[in-house]
């Protein structure tokens, strides 16, 4: 590598990365760390999580390496064989068994890969390279029309797998691309306020004991007439914004009326899990016993008493952040948080700091993905998220998710060794 590129390679972002994998590693050791007294009691032996997350964040690094190493241009030039390979991947998927109900694997030579992580890497590079190119006004509707089906493809595959969770990522990378190529303020009004609106309706329909919630949903809808009333001179988008929310608004109470029994407990569950401590709730409820318990400095590393004694599901994936909580208390966790802060700090700032249209919106793309996954992991711990099966990124048990974060990071630092060229 050219001495030139090295000089600009932000170390920030590269130690940062590697003690957020360090930080996830010593997690899984805990996780899978179980004292002699307790070995006759417990019925699962989770040691094997630490050792196989080793040799993937190892694999990690060299994919991080490598994919800063080769010249970003490439990586436009070949947006569409990424996209469309994982269009590819996802469509094997699921032909391979679809009687199954639940495919999200490809298993290779014994090791297991999920495609729908490998996808969001093609949809960064194609909307990045489509909005790149001069002329695409991201505010003209046949440009809209383009970006939303750039990511509506991907998206029908993975909720047909079904994959929520993973699902959901792609709209998320959608509107900030959108928004740093100069999409206007209030046609992003009109795609995240019926969202709000559908939340904050839901949140309203499972708490009708209380009247604060009703009053919540409306002290929303009259800042969405005030945002109205001060963009009049935009008359269309202004009737646009108040009959959107309006009609989701009245339309949601309708479909949760619809949805089966153990949908609207699913959803109550999430709003409150504490009405179903023993069924939809017990993630949730365990998940916050656990970072509650942690107080302010935590247990102490390997003394976490919630996975220990298995009350914790899913510790080594959805939840390693309780885990984490619990031995290393608030105060910690807060510092956990704080890099990756930094991490997506970092990957802002390059993104400012890049000549190249194209790396720029990527750039935006990949802290697009790393912000939803920590936000919605996170959220989904102290229930202010659904339990959806995001990955904490770098921290989370599995393969693909620690080799696509290491290869989006590596892109990163390629852009920022690079961030002269056009």
């Amino acid at each position: 590598m050219d001495n030139k590129f090295v000089e600009n390679i932000d170390w920030v972002l590269v130690v940062t990365t590697l003690v957020l994998m360090g930080v996830g590693l010593l997690n899984l050791y805990s996780i899978g760390h179980i004292p002699e007294n307790l070995l006759e009691s417990v019925v699962s032996n989770e040691s094997h999580f630490f050792q196989r997350q080793a040799v993937w964040a190892l694999l990690g690094i060299v994919v991080l390496i490598l994919a800063a190493s080769i010249p970003f241009k490439y990586y436009e030039l070949t947006s569409y064989f990424f996209y469309f390979t994982g269009l590819a991947l996802l469509l094997i998927v699921l032909l391979l068994d679809p009687s199954r109900g639940s495919s999200r694997w490809i298993s290779i030579g014994g090791m297991r890969l999920q495609p729908s992580e490998f996808m969001k890497i093609g949809a960064i590079f194609m909307l990045a390279k489509f909005l790149a190119s001069k002329g695409k006004d991201p505010n003209h509707l046949r440009v809209i029309s383009v970006a939303i089906a750039i990511i509506a493809v991907p998206f029908l595959f993975i909720i047909k797998q079904p994959d929520l969770g993973t699902a959901l990522v792609f709209p998320a990378l959608l509107l900030p691309i959108l928004y740093w190529r100069g999409l206007d303020e209030g046609i992003m009004l009109l795609f995240i306020t019926p969202v709000a609106s559908a939340f904050l309706t839901v949140y309203s329909e499972s708490s009708i004991n209380s009247a604060s919630y009703p009053f919540s949903l409306l002290v929303f809808f009259v800042m969405i007439l005030i945002i109205a009333y001060r963009r009049r001179h935009r008359i269309f988008h202004s009737i646009m914004l108040v009959g959107l929310n309006l009609f989701v608004m009245l339309m949601v109470p309708g479909v949760i009326g619809r949805l089966q029994i153990y949908q609207q407990k699913r959803i109550l569950a999430f709003f409150r899990p504490e009405s179903d401590i023993l069924g939809m709730g017990w993630q949730v409820y365990q998940s916050k016993m656990a970072i509650g318990s942690g107080g302010l400095v935590g247990k102490g590393f390997l003394r976490g008493t919630q996975k220990m004694l298995e009350f914790l599901p899913e510790r080594h994936s959805d939840f390693v952040f309780s885990v984490l909580s619990e031995e290393i208390g608030f105060i910690g966790s807060l510092v956990v948080i704080a890099f990756f802060g930094l991490l997506i700090y970092r990957i802002l700032s390059i993104a400012i700091r890049v000549k190249s249209r194209f790396a720029s919106l990527a750039a935006v793309g990949i802290s697009a993905y790393f912000i939803f996954h920590c936000v919605i992991n996170i959220g989904m711990t102290i229930g202010f998220a659904p339990v959806t099966g995001l990955p904490l990124p770098l921290m989370s048990y599995g393969g693909s998710s620690m080799l696509v974060s290491s290869f989006l990071i590596g892109v990163v630092l390629n852009f920022g060794m690079r961030f002269y060229e056009y």
